[in-house]
């Protein structure tokens, strides 16, 4: 009788360790790395209040050509349509191998740093200038 509550034991004790590692696939390394692929293609967007008061939509887009855009889109309180928009391209490269830093160059000097870059599904953030953003899929968003 021992011997038999012995195999349940054993019985139980697989099939835990069977189905509580089912879900390690999902996370691979390609998962985790930021690319090309994840990063282009999109309209990134993040929203915020302004000190003048005002709401702004800041969007980002990256080509697979390493050319992008940068877009402010302002609104006044309870308006639909942007009431001002500046927008400005620049030519972005990764800095390094382990692709979690960007050089954003507009020209004539004037580069930003995107630095601890992290691409997940549909977000998208670091430390853009200094600051910290967060960036949402427009697809995702809408």
């Amino acid at each position: 009788m021992k011997t038999l509550n012995y195999v349940k034991m054993l019985l139980l004790c697989v099939l835990t360790m069977t189905i509580s590692s089912c879900g390690d696939e999902y996370y691979t390394d390609d998962y985790l790395r930021n690319s090309d692929e994840k990063l282009c293609g999109k309209t990134w967007v993040e929203e915020y209040t302004t000190e003048e008061n005002d709401f702004c939509k800041h969007l980002l887009k990256f080509a697979q050509d390493y050319s992008g855009r940068e877009i402010f889109q302002y609104y006044r309180n309870g308006e639909n349509r942007p009431y001002r928009e500046n927008s400005y391209t620049f030519y972005w490269k990764w800095m390094d191998a382990d692709m979690e830093n960007l050089e954003m160059n507009y020209g004539g000097g004037d580069v930003l740093f995107f630095d601890n870059v992290w691409i997940r599904e549909h977000n998208l953030q670091g430390k853009l200038d200094g600051e910290i953003v967060m960036f949402v899929d427009a697809a995702y968003y809408n």
